[in-house]
Order: C-alpha cells, then sequence, then structure tokens
C-alpha cells in the first residue's frame, strides 16, 4: 500500500514538472512570437525618401525579436545612403520600431582631389557626393581644408577640427540670412583671414572667424545697396571689425565706410532677435577714389 501511494506521488510530481515545463515553453513561444518586428514607423523630414525606402534600407529580417534588436546595427545600414542621417530608433512595444530620419541637404561645395575634385556636403561637412564635375545647383565653393579621408555619409576627415565648426557656423549664418547662393568661394586657408566672394565679383574681407552672424547680417545689408549706388557690384567689402563695413573699388582706392554698425536699443527691439535693416537706410555708398 505504501509502495503504490509511492508510486502515485512520484507520478503525481512528474505530471506537475512537465506541465510546469510544458506551461513554460509555452509562455516562451508566446513571448518570442508576441515581441518580434512587425511594423516600422518611419518619422522625420525626408521629402525625397519614402518610408518604404527607408524599411527596405534598415533591412530588419524576419522573426528579429524587440529584445534583441540591433539599433546601431539598423542605424548603420539606413546611413549607407549618404543623404539620410538617422536621428534615433526607439521601440514601441510589443511589435514596432520607431526610426526618426532626417534628409540631409547639400549646402557647399569642398575641393578635394584630382580624381573627385568636388565634394558636394551638407552644413556638417557631411560627404553627399564625390564628383568629377561640379554639381548642379548654386553652392559656394568651399577651399582651406586640409582632408585626410573622405567617405560618404560621414564627416570629412581633417585633423583642423576647428576649422569645420567655423565652417559649420558661417554656413548657417549665410543661410540663415538667405544669402548662401549670392556666395561663389569661401576661402578658410587662413583661419584668421577669411576671405569670401559673390557671384557677382565683389570680394569680401571677412577676417577671423568671431562675430559671425554680425558679419554676414552686415553682408546682407551691403550687397544691395552696393548695387544701389553706381552698380558697385565688384570691388572690395571690408566686414573684418564686425562692427563697421568699409568699401574700395580697388586695392589702390581709399576704403570709405558704408556703415559703423552701431545699433540702439530701440533698433534693436524694432528689428527682433537677428533681425536686418533696411537696405535702403543709412549712408549712401560710395564707390572709392
Amino acid at each position: 500500500m505504501k509502495e503504490r501511494r509511492k508510486a502515485h506521488s512520484v507520478g503525481k510530481t512528474i505530471l506537475t514538472v512537465v506541465l510546469v515545463i510544458l506551461i513554460l515553453a509555452g509562455a516562451g513561444y508566446f513571448t518570442y512570437v508576441y515581441f518580434q518586428v512587425e511594423d516600422i514607423e518611419v518619422q522625420g523630414d525626408h521629402p525625397d525618401f519614402s518610408n518604404g525606402d527607408i524599411a527596405k534600407l534598415a533591412d530588419i529580417q524576419p522573426k528579429t525579436h524587440m529584445f534583441f534588436v540591433d539599433t546601431d546595427a539598423i542605424k548603420e545600414k539606413i546611413e549607407t545612403e549618404p543623404y539620410l542621417e538617422v536621428d534615433s530608433i526607439t521601440k514601441k512595444y510589443p511589435k514596432t520600431l520607431v526610426v526618426a530620419v532626417v534628409e540631409r541637404k547639400p549646402a557647399a561645395v569642398v575641393l578635394y582631389s584630382d580624381q573627385y575634385p568636388y565634394l558636394l556636403v551638407d552644413v556638417n561637412a557631411n560627404v553627399l557626393e564625390m564628383l568629377a564635375e561640379p554639381p548642379a545647383g548654386t553652392y559656394p565653393t568651399v577651399t582651406g581644408f586640409a582632408i585626410d579621408a573622405v567617405n560618404l555619409g560621414k564627416q570629412i576627415s581633417t585633423q583642423d577640427s576647428f576649422k569645420l565648426t567655423v565652417y559649420t557656423e558661417l554656413i548657417n549664418a549665410l543661410e540663415e540670412k538667405e544669402i548662401k547662393d549670392l556666395i561663389e568661394t569661401v576661402d578658410l586657408t587662413d583661419i584668421n583671414n577669411i576671405k569670401m566672394k559673390t557671384r557677382d565679383g565683389l570680394e569680401i574681407k571677412f577676417g577671423q572667424s568671431d562675430k559671425v552672424t554680425d558679419k554676414v547680417k552686415m553682408i546682407k545689408r551691403m550687397i544691395p545697396k552696393l548695387a544701389a549706388s553706381g552698380g558697385n557690384t565688384t570691388g572690395i567689402l571690408d566686414v573684418t571689425m564686425g562692427i563697421s563695413a568699409t568699401y574700395q573699388l580697388t586695392e589702390d582706392s581709399t576704403p570709405t565706410t558704408q556703415e559703423d554698425g552701431t545699433q540702439t536699443p530701440e533698433d534693436d527691439n524694432a528689428q527682433g532677435d537677428g533681425g536686418d535693416a533696411d537696405p535702403n537706410e543709412g549712408a549712401s555708398p560710395q564707390s572709392g577714389e
């Protein structure tokens, strides 16, 4: 009788263990299936790329589990397209990955090598295209970088990281004031003596990489002033001080002060943050002697 009870107890224990194993296996299988990636939600500004284009680049394999998604690998795959930059990848349980993507915009051309003389880059100097011929569009050509290496979709490699910072600040300012398309060349060879030239032939002495926003504002004001006074679209505009601008027709002519850059608090309030003065106000430009 005791042996029968013992056998019954052992059998019951084995059955219990088997049931527990089956329940755990079922729960594990359910969890594995329930949390597999099925949807990719694409966010961000990417007008030239559809959500499907980006999902295809992400290349997430079937039955990939949400718990084991390699977001770094997905980011790297998407950014094999140089025009795309991944801001973030987050998980929305149970089955959705949210990918925030921004489309990079061409901002300038950087001169590079004999094989690929023209690098089309964005505002952060990320390389979008390596070209043998100048690209279509009106982009300033930037010189002065000592480039160590170039990879599509990556920032140009240079020992002078500060020069990259200056480039970004300057291009941002030109874009913000909507005069980037007027600039033909930007010379960053000497960071303390930056030079630019407009497409009409006006040479601009920009000087050091300080007061960038103020200097760009001054350039924006002065270009239409000079053009309105006798068609002065060439010559030399000097904004190196950041608080005043002078103009001379040639290097040998006498510079004439065009504006002192002084603003009263009332002027600042009237223009708002980053506002520009009326280009028709102030002293009339002179063409020099």
